[in-house]
């Protein structure tokens, strides 16, 4: 008996660390009600503004995709200058103290983990919570809707930029050689392979990289919500990748947007050394002189 409960407790503190590690970036029905009792929250909606309008979170507010990313080629889904996103999220209501909630009203994965990773790069992730399943688990669980739309007072937001979160061209290319770095791509397994290639370019992969399919993450409930899968699933998949926390991460994907859900979930596993390639493939693969491995 002494022995079972010797093994036992390890394994019981270890689920607790787990889930405590969980709980603090995603956020249940539960708990965001609660929550909203409390002063000093903002929370952002991210979907199509129509149904919005309809139905949201009482009290949400809504954010645009790219409110919060460049698109002018060739920089595709990139960070805007960090003054033009301190202004956006300060419009929203969000100031240094203020706690946020994010959540999509449209199964939006990579959409709410790419703010997700703003907020991180601004400096302010400890206070930033994502909304597990969205809308469709908020209204699962029992959540009040509304179609009133606030009018936030502007926030007073101290940003504190980390762009050693974030990897350019020279520094992958650098990174194939590199013992301590594992490069990952996020994309699908098609252009993994080399089936399909990203937008029109070269297909393949970056030499080296470990493939991670995003969509891999996260699943569909019973519910029709997509919530991130257990902790126990996504270590499982990082292990089938050799993918050790000691050695850093480089994301990477088509355009920048689909590795945030990788970023997150290696974020919700404890890795802490991760750079994101916001170029990613959009940026390498017309590049005839950097290199490309193909099955």
């Amino acid at each position: 008996m002494h022995k079972l409960k010797l093994i036992g407790l390890p394994l019981l503190l270890l689920s607790c660390q787990l889930f405590a590690q969980k709980a603090n970036i995603l956020v249940d029905a539960n708990w965001l009600k609660n929550r909203m009792k409390q002063d000093n929250l903002v929370i952002l909606h991210i979907g199509q503004e129509n149904n919005y309008k309809q139905e949201h979170i009482p009290g949400a507010v809504f954010i645009a995709g790219d409110e919060y990313t460049v698109d002018d080629d060739p920089h595709v889904f990139d960070l805007p200058p960090d003054a033009t996103l301190k202004s956006i999220l300060e419009g929203k209501g969000v100031s240094s103290s203020t706690d946020v909630v994010i959540y999509t009203g449209e199964n939006w994965i990579p959409m709410v983990t790419r703010l997700y990773f703003t907020f991180d790069y601004l400096g302010h992730a400890s206070k930033t919570y994502i909304l597990n399943g969205g809308l469709k688990a908020w209204k699962d669980g029992g959540g009040a809707l509304s179609a009133e739309t606030p009018s936030p007072a502007k926030g007073a937001f101290s940003i504190k930029p980390n762009p050693g979160l974030v990897a350019d061209q020279a520094y992958v290319l650098k990174s194939i050689e590199d013992a301590n770095t594992n490069i990952v791509d996020c994309r699908a397994a098609v252009f993994y392979n080399g089936i399909e290639p990203t937008h029109g370019a070269r297909k393949g992969r970056i030499p080296g990289a470990k493939t991670i399919p995003y969509t891999s993450l996260y699943e569909k409930t019973s519910t029709g919500a997509y919530e991130f899968k257990s902790l126990e699933d996504l270590g499982g998949i990082f292990a089938a990748q050799g993918l050790s926390k000691d050695k850093q991460l480089v994301l990477y994907c088509h355009i920048g947007m689909q590795l945030t859900v990788v970023y997150t979930s290696a974020k919700l596993l404890g890795y802490t050394d991760i750079k994101i390639y916001d170029g990613s493939f959009h940026e390498w693969g017309p590049d005839e002189k950097l290199p490309i491995e193909i099955d």
